[in-house]
């Protein structure tokens, strides 16, 4: 579990430091605070700078748009990735870049930019072999840039910094079919699930739904959606024949939910946007086992009646399962119902606040205390 975590050079975050996390984080703050930020740059530590992630985030943002008409350039400078670190440009060669971890490590991750050159090694073997910034010259014909993560002594290349947005996008498709033990999943810090503002693709919480169909947490699931209808007994995914074929969604199948007294399974999506939510946030975090779980604005779909009751299976659930939580919101009642839920678990959450300060982002961590007396004098926390 994460106990601190600090940025550097991520986006809009020039420095930031979190000191103290717990089991279940709230992050809040005005919009562009750095609230979906902050659990983007969580997911790339968590992934270890996996390369599909580091696309897979600049591809959420529509960052890797391009133009026939645009003057095409063949400078690594003007790589999509740049976009991922602040100001929006990669750092020169021998720069610092972006840095992530917890506050007080020696061994964080950084991701920079480095130059390589075809060099015979002693042994008379061509290799690719880093080279210093005065050591690339005007001359670039043998020399090749990429995007690089290092961890203390480690280095790994992570791609070419001279593939076009194109061949960057092929990247990312192709290793997104690659199954999950051929990515080396064990590579990763942690395992993580992601509810995004729009909830989960239809195919992912489908196939969620198969590793927690009859164990030991498929109960957790039921019970928890009956916060919103009581008569739900059971849920099952079937396919949809009715998709369109000429769509990616011609194979997907569709949550139905058994409803007490009524024959038929209906719909999932017809029992309302806050069922909807409900069951993408539970599912994700009985997957995330040993692991975490990031929801952007967890309030979506969500009544303010309910919220209070949802915190609270959060937070017994994150604790039993291992998981440590962070979402954000930009809602009183959101804040609210998390402050309920905090002070029956005093020692398993964590709440801060995102703000711009003279230029840069600052974090204000509150007790369960402190966030408490704010809630009760009114005092705007969001």
């Amino acid at each position: 579990m994460l106990e601190s975590f600090e940025i550097h050079n991520f986006r809009l975050f020039q420095h930031l430091e979190v000191r103290k996390l717990n089991r279940v984080n709230l992050i809040v703050g005005k919009n562009n605070a750095g609230k979906s930020t902050f659990l983007e740059a969580v997911e790339l530590y968590a992934s270890n700078a996996s390369p599909t992630v580091l696309l897979d985030l600049v591809e959420s943002r529509q960052e890797s748009w391009f133009s026939e008409a645009q003057p095409h350039s063949q400078n690594f400078i003007s790589n999509s990735v740049r976009h991922l670190f602040c100001g929006h440009k990669l750092p020169i060669i021998g720069e610092e870049g972006i840095s992530l971890g917890e506050v007080a490590s020696n061994t964080k991750l950084h991701i920079s930019a480095a130059a390589y050159q075809n060099k015979n090694d002693d042994e008379g073997t061509l290799r690719k072999i880093r080279i210093s910034d005065v050591e690339v010259d005007e001359n670039l014909s043998n020399v090749e840039f990429f995007l690089i993560a290092e961890e203390g002594e480690r280095t790994r290349r992570l791609f070419s910094l001279d593939l076009d947005n194109k061949d960057l996008r092929e990247i990312r498709r192709r290793n997104r079919m690659i199954s999950g033990s051929e990515r080396q999943e064990s590579q990763f810090k942690y395992t993580w699930q992601i509810v995004a503002t729009e909830n989960m693709p239809n195919r992912k919480l489908a196939a969620l739904w198969d590793l927690t169909s009859l164990t030991d947490v498929e109960s957790e699931v039921i019970s928890a959606l009956g916060l919103i209808d009581d008569r739900v007994t059971g849920v099952a995914f079937v396919e949809n024949s009715a998709s369109d074929f000429r769509t990616r969604e011609n194979d997907q199948r569709i949550a139905l939910v058994k409803i007490k007294g009524i024959e038929e399974p209906l719909p999932l999506k017809s029992m309302g946007d806050g069922m909807t939510r409900l069951f993408h946030i539970i599912v994700a975090l009985v997957n995330a086992r040993n692991g975490l779980l990031l929801i952007d604005e967890f309030e979506n779909g969500l009544h303010w009646s309910v919220q209070p009751k949802v915190w609270d299976i959060v937070f017994q659930l994150s604790d039993r399962l291992n998981v440590q939580v962070f979402a954000t919101t930009h809602s009183r009642d959101c804040i609210k119902g998390f402050d309920q839920a905090w002070n029956n678990y005093p020692t398993l959450g964590a709440f801060f606040r995102l703000d711009e300060k003279n230029g840069l982002i600052k974090a204000t961590e509150y007790t369960s205390e402190t966030l408490n007396d704010s809630m009760d004098m009114d005092v705007e926390v969001r």
